[in-house]
């Protein structure tokens, strides 16, 4: 196939298959050079991301002999940077490669405005690479089971169980130790209002989280609870007014592009936010992660004002603690897993009147056949693995409360998972592919764990799979 054949058919190739390649070390043999001349050498091509971010992260390449560490992004155009807005981006910083196969005018630049190495696939160079790759077939990328996958398919995953749980025993510890200087004092305020941070982090989670945390640092619980002491009214006015007006939604939406059943509010919490007089607003990073309809934030916040307003007689730790110290009892208790969520359940209420029952938003109001749940039932379970047990497991060793801290590590067992995510997926994909009759029981400490073996041994190039440390711990136990 002569290069400029090569020209004519580039069009036709998907970013798939440029994936597919680029996963499969196609190119690691291949004699490359950047688009400015310098030798380029592909040590370890990085781990596959199907989540947000670059395509591939942790690679290793070699510049003129100069060592790279980071991520490499894969586009069909040049151009594509760009349009994606990836220099605007934070993701995007660690791009130390972008690999395209039509070039573009603007060489690729991150967020801080400094150029990144390029490789343009259609080259001379790589005219024999072509010719033996065949077209006419769909590729579709799959992880190949991993080291670990084919170690489990001979010897069992007996004690992966232990591996997994203990994993996920020191995720939680690492989650909890930065609640450990709170507990310092007796302070109530102070517990109330860093539980109040880790709850709004994983009420925002992700693409959210980080201005929610910005709004409950400047909103603290401790400030906000006084105003339940007016009546029902007016103590969501006070509390959404201030969440809507800080994250820009009071400015920047106006009343036209309101549902006909919130305009009234939207009018009200306009008119209170500019009496505040607060011209401090929230400057989010763009572009936004994409995000599901049902996480959108009008609808988490007032989820959030409902489950505040419902426990602000006892206080948001009190409320909490309790809740843990029934779940202690209910695991005594036959099918206590279903009356367990039955209780999480009942910490988020919400009112039968609210439009956003069968609204995705104020601002979008494209109704739904069912009513929904503003903080769902995976929701309620992020906020309980990511805030709730690590805060009161750090509680626990603070008191020296062995009783909560077993309760904790019980509800990590027997609660099911908050979701599947692009990490455990991967683990799966590893370690199960050989047998898919190995897949476990999947509860919280079951994906806790996987996500935590993942970060500890799937994304280095110092192991990789050749010298695989969960291999190690496999057969130590054997």
């Amino acid at each position: 196939m002569a290069a400029s054949n090569i020209h004519l058919l580039k069009i036709k190739i998907p970013e798939l298959l440029i994936h597919y390649l680029w996963q499969s070390n196609r190119f690691s043999s291949e004699k490359l050079c950047c688009d400015d001349g310098r030798e380029l050498k592909v040590l370890f091509q990085g781990w596959y991301n199907k989540g947000w971010g670059p395509d591939f992260k942790d690679a290793k390449i070699l510049i003129n002999n100069n060592l790279f560490f980071g991520d490499v992004e894969i586009h069909i155009d040049e151009s594509a940077w760009y349009q994606h807005s990836h220099q605007e981006d934070d993701a995007y910083n660690k791009v130390i490669l972008h690999v395209f196969l039509n070039p573009g005018q603007s060489p690729a630049k991150n967020h801080f405005g400094l150029n990144i190495p390029s490789l343009c696939l259609i080259s001379s160079t790589l005219e024999e690479f072509w010719e033996s790759i065949t077209f006419d077939r769909s590729f579709e990328v799959k992880n190949l089971p991993g080291a670990c996958g084919l170690y489990l398919k001979e010897t069992g995953n007996t004690m992966l169980r232990k591996i997994i749980f203990q994993a996920a025993e020191n995720r939680l510890i690492t989650k909890s130790i930065q609640f450990k200087g709170v507990f310092n004092g007796n302070n109530q305020d102070e517990h109330d209002d860093a539980l109040f941070t880790s709850i709004c982090k994983s009420l925002g989670y992700s693409s959210n989280s980080e201005a929610f945390v910005s709004m409950s640092e400047k909103f603290p619980y401790s400030k906000l609870k006084l105003f339940f002491k007016s009546l029902f009214r007016q103590s969501r006015v006070e509390f959404l007014s201030r969440w809507f007006g800080y994250l820009g939604y009071l400015d920047t939406v106006s009343i036209e592009n309101v549902a006909n059943e919130s305009r009234r509010e939207w009018a009200t919490l306009q008119q209170h936010w500019l009496g505040l007089n607060n011209n401090d607003t929230f400057k989010p990073q763009k572009p936004n992660k994409p995000h599901r309809p049902l996480n959108n934030s009008l609808r988490r916040l007032h989820g959030l004002f409902y489950h505040l307003e419902s426990i602000s007689f006892q206080g948001l730790t009190k409320s909490w603690l309790r809740f843990l110290q029934q779940c202690q009892t209910l695991l005594n208790e036959n099918r206590a897993k279903p009356k367990i969520l039955n209780s999480l359940d009942l910490m988020f209420p919400q009112p039968d009147w609210d439009p956003l029952n069968h609204y995705l938003s104020p601002i979008l109001p494209t109704s739904r056949l069912s009513k929904t749940k503003l903080i769902g039932k995976q929701r309620q379970l992020i906020i309980l693995i990511n805030s709730i047990i690590p805060f009161f497991l750090s509680w626990s060793k603070k008191y020296n409360d062995t009783q909560l801290e077993k309760t904790l590590l019980a509800l990590i067992l027997i609660l099911p998972a908050e979701g599947e995510n692009y990490k455990t997926r991967f683990m799966e994909n590893r370690l199960f592919q050989m047998d898919n009759t190995a897949i476990m029981e999947k509860n919280l400490s079951y994906y806790q764990g996987l996500m935590q073996i993942h970060d500890d041994c799937c994304t280095s190039f110092y192991e990789g799979c050749d010298n695989c440390s969960l291999i190690k711990m496999l057969s130590s136990h054997a």
